[in-house]
């Protein structure tokens, strides 16, 4: 079969390699679609060098067809459309058994550890399938990975009706949020972002107010918006090291603050807000059974992925796709490889 393959840092290209063969815990699939997310970019980068062993296939968020099903698998059939959850924790660790799995110490993701979904065909265990709903197409459903972990953070923000959420970063994983914040009855939703193109998409998938941070002070707009109040939940999705401090001084008094995105930079911030405020401080990794939820959203058109979708090519074009995430980031928001 035909897969992208990663040899080393920006070294990317499309290879022949063997066909997965399937354990009888688990499901060969043809993949339909498979989106490019930050982890990738990160792989592709050599960011991950010390974890990842190259050459490596790449990618996690995806759509497929069953094509071989183990003998040990027996709620899906050859032929059926469906996704899978990437994360394979290794159920024995303190998390797992906590019922924490999505921080299990030991955990592997496809893409990551495991051979990955830009190729042809994929192998995954059995009980990380899910069918895609009627009415959702494979292209769309290709994004309930991103949407999950939207969903999962905005769960963590314990988002009420009626609540202001500010949502720092407009990239996929923060355009999913707004859209999900906006769901879960959040009264007002204010997003920051950088890039002008991102903000105007995220003010048509539901944001109230948007806010470039190199053109106001993002901290003195929100306050604004608030009657100097603040904002009862904000969720940090871009990963920037200097933003907390910006997050901490957006909150309410007992304000919750959410952290999404991943930073390998030490940040420096200060602690006498989250005194002063009672601030609360969570993180948010991945999902835990937000895949169920989030394609029932999806399927009823709570949820829109088709606006993120920037760009579509076939798997030949990964390595143009990937030069253009990152190269050119504010070009795309979401670009979906046809194996």
């Amino acid at each position: 079969m035909k897969a992208l393959r990663v040899h080393g840092p920006k070294l990317i290209k499309l290879d022949e390699v063997d066909e997965p063969q399937i354990e009888p815990d688990e499901v060969l699939l043809r993949v339909k679609y498979a989106g490019i997310c930050g982890t990738d970019l990160h792989v592709y980068r050599g960011a991950m060098k010390d974890r990842v062993k190259y050459p490596a296939i790449p990618g996690h968020e995806f759509s497929g067809v069953v094509v071989k099903v183990g003998s040990k698998v027996t709620w899906v059939s050859e032929g059926e459309e469906v996704v899978a959850n990437p994360v394979v924790p290794c159920g024995r660790c303190v998390a797992c058994l906590s019922g924490r799995p999505n921080v299990c110490v030991n955990f592997k993701i496809l893409g990551v550890d495991i051979p990955g979904v830009f190729a042809e065909y994929v192998k995954v265990k059995g009980d990380k399938i899910y069918k895609i709903p009627k009415g959702l197409s494979l292209r769309d459903a290709a994004l309930v990975e991103p949407f999950s972990v939207a969903v999962h953070s905005c769960r963590r923000a314990n988002i009420e009706a009626g609540d202001v959420v500010v949502i720092i970063g407009q990239g996929p994983i923060g355009l999913c949020t707004t859209q999900v914040a906006k769901h879960y009855g959040a009264y007002k939703v204010i997003t920051v972002e950088v890039v002008r193109s991102r903000l105007e998409l995220s003010k048509m998938l539901g944001a109230d107010e948007v806010i470039n941070p190199l053109e106001v002070d993002p901290v003195k707009v929100v306050k604004e918006l608030t009657n100097g109040v603040g904002a009862d939940k904000v969720i940090e999705t871009s990963g920037a090291p200097q933003v907390l401090n910006q997050a901490l001084n957006m909150l309410r008094p007992a304000g919750r603050l959410v952290v999404v995105g991943l930073c390998f930079e030490e940040v420096k911030f200060f602690s006498y807000p989250i005194v002063y405020k009672e601030a609360e401080i969570v993180g948010s990794r991945v999902y835990l059974d937000e895949f169920a939820r989030t394609l029932n959203l999806m399927s009823k058109g709570y949820l829109k992925p088709e606006p993120l979708i920037t760009h579509e090519m076939p798997l030949s074009d990964g390595e143009k796709a990937f030069k253009i995430l990152d190269e050119r980031p504010g070009e795309a928001v979401k670009i979906l490889l046809r194996p």
